[in-house]
């Protein structure tokens, strides 16, 4: 015998195929709960991993260093005197970029906005920063996220090994510096009108001070926080220190707010400073970093 409810509860459950309106909507939200899951947890993996490819670049610097320093027996300058060229410069061969060396020939000439000095070099960059290669904070040279400690490179200068009486461990030799936050630096050299800012830093500011000039350099920055090491990552920057060893300094260490201006610090017993100069004498407060 035909039983009709049994027959259309057949069609009913052959018709229903699809999810309902209620289900549709749990299923989203569920997927979304998902995503916002994991998107931080991705977010999280590329930084730890531009940061350890920023400590890297950071590492092979400071090994480029020595082996500058046993062929000439010192560090080189910031800028050369009078050609400008930067210390980055003078480590090309020693990062495997003898045939730019060769192109620029910094023995013969003097720093000038060519193709050459316009190449991205990614040694020279911290993945995290996302601005553009070009730094038109400089002149448009190609942009480095790295700015050597002017105690260790100044202007001119020759500064050996032994010069260095607190120890290789406990002085800084370079520091990052962003382009987003900061005006970044320049592999090529010291950039005029603009000064020895384009290669170089100080602890004068806190790690990680805004810069206080705008979309330009530098007239309107008369406090001088363009001299300020920064980064993009979480909590700090990294530095390597003259033993070629890379250490990751918080904006918390302890520094000197009476010095924040454009004159070169002069040595206070804070670890910043400690940190930075290299024969003041002062214990450093390794707790700190």
């Amino acid at each position: 015998m035909f039983n009709f409810h049994s027959a259309l509860s057949r069609q009913a459950k052959q018709a229903r195929k699809g999810f309902t309106l209620i289900e549709l909507l749990v299923v989203i939200a569920i997927i979304a709960i998902l995503i916002g899951l994991l998107v931080p947890a991705v977010q999280k993996m590329r930084e730890a991993a531009a940061r350890a490819k920023c400590s890297n670049n950071l590492h092979q610097m400071g090994l480029a260093m020595h082996g500058y320093h046993d062929n000439q027996k010192y560090f080189p300058p910031s800028f050369a005197k009078p050609s400008n060229w930067g210390w980055a410069v003078w480590l090309l061969p020693y990062v495997e970029q003898d045939n730019l060396y060769k192109t620029l020939n910094p023995e013969a000439t003097s720093i000038a906005l060519l193709p050459a000095t316009m190449q991205k070099l990614p040694i020279y960059l911290c993945p995290s920063d996302p601005t553009p290669a070009i730094n038109n904070f400089f002149g448009g040279y190609a942009k480095s996220n790295y700015a050597v400690s002017e105690q260790v490179s100044d202007g001119g200068s020759m500064t050996r090994i032994a010069e260095i009486t607190d120890g290789t461990t406990n002085t800084i030799m370079i520091g990052e510096r962003d382009m987003l936050n900061q005006v970044g630096a320049i592999w090529a050299g010291r950039h005029q009108p603009t000064g020895v800012v384009s290669v170089l830093g100080r602890p004068t500011w806190p790690i990680n001070t805004k810069y206080a000039g705008g979309t330009t350099c530098c007239g309107t920055d008369t406090g001088c926080t363009r001299y300020a090491w920064s980064s993009l990552h979480t909590g700090g920057s990294n530095f390597v220190f003259c033993d070629a060893s890379v250490h990751f300094l918080t904006p918390g260490i302890t520094t000197d707010p009476t010095q924040q201006s454009c004159n070169k610090p002069v040595p206070a017993n804070v670890t910043y400073f400690n940190l930075y100069f290299k024969d003041d004498g002062n214990p450093v407060n390794g707790s700190e970093f």
